[in-house]
């Protein structure tokens, strides 16, 4: 037979405050468990009560009798996803620029990969994306992390503006004479 071990009068009020102040009813039946199961109640007896499994029982007993109240509590799920709302134009001119330029980043690397990338995310907009992560939000902006190539960049203020104006005279059509 197994039993929950409630060993001293504090116990008893931790467990009494615990079901009183409780809001989930799947912490209630855990909590209801241990009170029932210290005050005599058999395995058999309290899976009629709750409908659940013999092992289900004895797996919350288990757990008080190891680590008390905490380990009925369920774990704290880590939620949704980090979103990280950067705009196609936002991250064209991040990875123009190169990694070494951004100080917290602490690299001489002039290509990104999606490791730096990873990494400027949590140092400059502190949410923590894994590279996989990265890579789906770069595809769906359209921006292809391939192979490296060397990016030309310059400290100059209008460097931007001077290489979009280059670009879209590289995309005229040619005057044929």
């Amino acid at each position: 037979m197994i039993f929950a071990c409630i060993s001293d009068e504090a116990g008893k009020t931790r467990i009494i405050e615990a079901i009183r102040i409780c809001q989930k009813p799947h912490v209630y039946r855990r909590l209801m468990t241990i009170q029932l199961s210290a005050e005599g109640k058999k395995v058999s007896e309290l899976t009629d009560i709750f409908k659940v499994t013999p092992q289900t029982i004895r797996a919350f007993i288990h757990a008080y009798n190891q680590g008390g109240v905490e380990q009925l509590l369920p774990e704290k799920k880590p939620g949704r996803r980090a979103r990280l709302s950067l705009t196609q134009e936002q991250w064209i001119q991040i990875v123009h620029q190169p990694p070494c330029s951004f100080e917290k980043l602490n690299t001489e690397n002039r290509n990104w990969t999606l490791e730096l990338l990873s990494n400027y995310c949590q140092q400059y907009h502190s949410v923590k994306l894994c590279p996989s992560r990265l890579w789906y939000i770069l595809r769906q902006h359209k921006i292809n992390m391939g192979r490296s190539q060397l990016r030309i960049t310059s400290p100059d203020p209008q460097y931007t503006q001077k290489r979009d104006r280059t670009e879209a005279i590289k995309k005229k059509p040619k005057l044929s004479n």
